[in-house]
């Protein structure tokens, strides 16, 4: 939006937007199905910012990743992002805050939200209005209180009030199904009194620590045990008991007899980890809308066969679609050979289709066969060098990579997983079958031996006939350090994203390289550096970072007219890409 004077300019897009139990959410007249990732609001290497070429990438990736729509948990998005949105096609949930009047840390929202829910909501929507983009609103994420009659009674004014701002798109909010009977037994519940012991407990730690000379001794005197509370205390019991049982658990009936009340009060009831309900309460509320606001990977083949059929289902959103700083314990352990000895190194969860960087994992190629949007075969490798075998949570499907280069590993043997809808699929190692397997939803394992050459997996159809193959190679002897801008033009002071390889030859990966890399630029600002690990020392607002698995990524803001020159060494080997810095050419 623009001004002038007493005039304003702004974009907008016209559409029609229904919601309904018989077409479930209708854009144009047509239904459609919502295949959605939740993000958080930080940028990676940049950190808690925004700027449009950021959001403009993001909503390009997770695009090309096969999802048509984003859910802003846990705060409303910025302007930067609707408008990305709107100029690409992605479909937005913009949501309110991550807690009402309980609190879930000390110093949340929840001391404001009496006095503050109408002017923040007035200014979400003022945001929104104009964004087609926009099609829902949610009030909340895993708020314990709609199990609450006080809770039900404020998520109903929530309801009406945004109607009475907006009438023209429905309103959801994420409601933590079995973890609502949870609280309403008292677990997990947070408290100003166990907050200020916890403080207090942490100041005496600390003081016993700085009196200790040894670093690793103070680090753990300073460590005090706690009670886990609010989020922090279900994501615990998650990690820790798997995600199944919070999917079981929502099929008890009290579960439905603690959210039955709060669903009533809003438009599409939006399930976290719910998806065990969706057929059975589709035929007992007829009138109900179902959203599952925050599903896991492994559940998205289910989902897409249940919505096919299923109307009242209007869509998923997969916890996450991108990863972000923080949450660092819902994910699974990071490689030994990537960990550091600091704990609080860990910055992030890992629990992502996108990591941190921007790179798809094969966990986007198992979401596109999913949700039929490509058939498949796509191949995925274990490392195979890697020998232990970290724990994963629901929030990961694997740990599997698009690779078969492991030098040193002949005769080793190799886990791979083969994505595709087929009726059978069959693994070949340098030419010579593995075997077949039947796919059970989109998904077939295999377990081999180790050969350098060609790892190669065909579909075929009922009658024997092959749909199509992917093949991953092996890479050559030679190794070169890949510098590759995403893009070669920009406008000054605009950010491009460049991505360090260790490839062959031919531009194959090779995973096994670990270097510690650094960048310079001329004519720009190296903003940030990282790599997909977990695990980072410091922040990523520096100029170097090592490989993760062969690669990594830095973020440079170019300067004035010219050429923007960025350089990446490793101290022996180094890489310079050159973009041209001009007005002339619109960013993309």
């Amino acid at each position: 939006m623009t001004f002038d004077g007493d005039a304003a300019e702004a974009s907008f897009g016209v559409r029609t937007l229904t919601w309904t139990p018989d077409r479930g959410v209708a854009i144009n007249g047509e239904r459609v199905v919502i295949r959605g990732a939740c993000i958080h609001h930080d940028n990676g290497i940049l950190g808690a910012c925004t700027c449009p070429e950021a959001e403009e990438r993001r909503v390009r990736i997770l695009k090309a990743a096969g999802y048509n729509a984003v859910r802003s948990a846990h705060n409303p998005c910025s302007k930067y992002l609707l408008d990305a949105c709107d100029r690409l096609g992605m479909l937005m949930m913009d949501e309110y805050v991550d807690c009402w009047y309980m609190h879930k840390t000390q110093y949340d929202y929840a001391g404001y939200v009496s006095d503050w829910w109408k002017r923040d909501m007035q200014d979400m929507v003022d945001k929104d209005y104009n964004h087609p983009c926009v099609i829902i609103y949610s009030t909340g994420n895993e708020v314990a209180e709609t199990a609450r009659e006080r809770g039900v009674a404020l998520q109903r004014s929530f309801t009406e009030y945004l109607h009475s701002l907006d009438a023209t798109r429905p309103v959801t909010c994420g409601v933590n199904i079995f973890f609502n009977l949870l609280s309403s037994m008292g677990m997990g519940v947070y408290s100003d009194e166990k907050a200020a012991q916890q403080a207090e407990a942490a100041k005496k730690t600390a003081e016993a620590a700085a009196q200790n000379a040894s670093r690793e001794t103070a680090r753990k005197a300073a460590k005090p045990k706690k009670k886990h509370v609010g989020s922090e205390f279900y994501n615990a019991l998650a990690a820790k008991l798997g995600c199944d049982f919070m999917k079981l658990g929502a099929t008890l009936p009290p579960c439905d007899r603690k959210t039955r009340d709060a669903f009533a009060a809003m438009d599409i009831a939006g399930y976290n980890y719910g998806n065990r309900r969706y057929r059975r309460d589709a035929k007992k509320y007829p009138d109900r809308l179902i959203l599952g606001s925050e599903t896991l990977i492994g559940d998205a083949y289910d989902f897409w066969e249940i919505a096919k059929d299923t109307p009242q289902l209007v869509g998923d959103f997969v916890w996450a679609g991108w990863d972000y700083i923080g949450e660092c314990g819902d994910g699974s352990p990071e490689f030994a050979d990537y960990k550091t000895d600091a704990p609080e190194d860990r910055i992030r969860g890992g629990t992502c289709r996108v990591d941190v960087t921007g790179k798809m994992t094969p966990e986007v190629d198992y979401t596109r066969v999913a949700f039929e949007l490509e058939p498949g075969p796509r191949l995925a490798v274990y490392p195979v060098y890697e020998k232990e075998r970290p724990a994963i949570t629901g929030w990961q499907l694997t740990r599997a990579m698009r690779s078969w280069t492991y030098p040193g590993c002949d005769g080793e043997p190799a886990d791979v997983e083969v994505y595709a809808r087929a009726a059978t699929v069959e693994l070949l190692v340098n030419g010579q079958s593995v075997g077949k397997k039947r796919p059970r939803k989109g998904r077939a394992h295999f377990r081999t031996v180790y050969h350098d050459g060609e790892l190669t997996a065909i579909s075929y159809d009922s009658a024997g006939s092959e749909l199509a193959r992917d093949t991953l190679k092996t890479a050559g002897e030679t190794t070169e350090l890949r510098l590759e801008p995403e893009k070669t033009v920009c406008r000054p002071g605009e950010m491009v994203w460049l991505r360090v390889r260790y490839t062959d030859d031919g531009g194959e990966v090779k995973p096994m390289e670990k270097h510690r890399v650094s960048f310079s630029a001329e004519n720009g600002t190296v903003m940030g550096t990282a790599n997909g690990s977990t695990y980072f020392q410091g922040n990523y607002a520096q100029t170097g970072a090592p490989t993760y698995f062969g690669e990594a990524q830095t973020v440079v803001q170019a300067g004035g007219g010219g050429i923007l020159r960025v350089t990446v060494t490793d101290g022996e080997r180094s890489s310079t890409a050159q973009i041209t810095v001009t007005d002339a050419q619109p960013g993309g």
